[in-house]
């Protein structure tokens, strides 16, 4: 097996180790909800009120996905739209409180990958760590040049 093919499968497998991690808040919803979702409850959680164009910038996202997105959670009673009083074309997103605790095993997740990774860099040079860096941003780009 040539080297490039070892890393094509080590990549692969962080792939999908990544994915099953990421299926433990999918799992908790009883797969009613994406990642995507689970990002968004997680966004909302930091942010706390933000209308479907604020939450479409913050995920890079197109402002349809946002809603199809936001209904679905709405639909599980994991978020609630409130009407600005001020402004009654804009609406608001909230977490409610099963939201709140979903949002919070997803940021979680998120927390105890980051440290795993951490802990894993720790293990190679400021060298080594730049060459990783450098690779990875290099394959990040592969999906936006096509």
């Amino acid at each position: 097996m040539e080297k490039t093919d070892k890393i094509i499968q080590a990549l692969n497998s962080f792939v999908q180790e990544y994915a099953s991690n990421s299926e433990l808040v999918t799992a908790t919803a009883g797969q009613k909800i994406n990642s995507t979702q689970a990002h968004l409850l997680m966004l909302l959680k930091i942010l706390q009120s933000q209308t479907n164009t604020e939450l479409a910038a913050a995920m890079n996202l197109s402002k349809p996905a946002i809603t199809k997105a936001i209904k679905n959670l709405m639909r599980y009673h994991y978020v609630t739209a409130v009407v600005d009083d001020s402004d009654k074309r804009s609406t608001h997103y909230l977490l409610t409180e099963d939201g709140e605790k979903l949002a919070q095993l997803h940021e979680q997740a998120h927390v105890t990958m980051h440290d795993d990774i951490h802990t894993i860099m720790a293990d190679f040079t400021q060298e080594q760590q730049q060459t990783i860096t450098q690779f990875l941003t290099k394959l990040n780009k592969i999906g936006n040049n096509s």
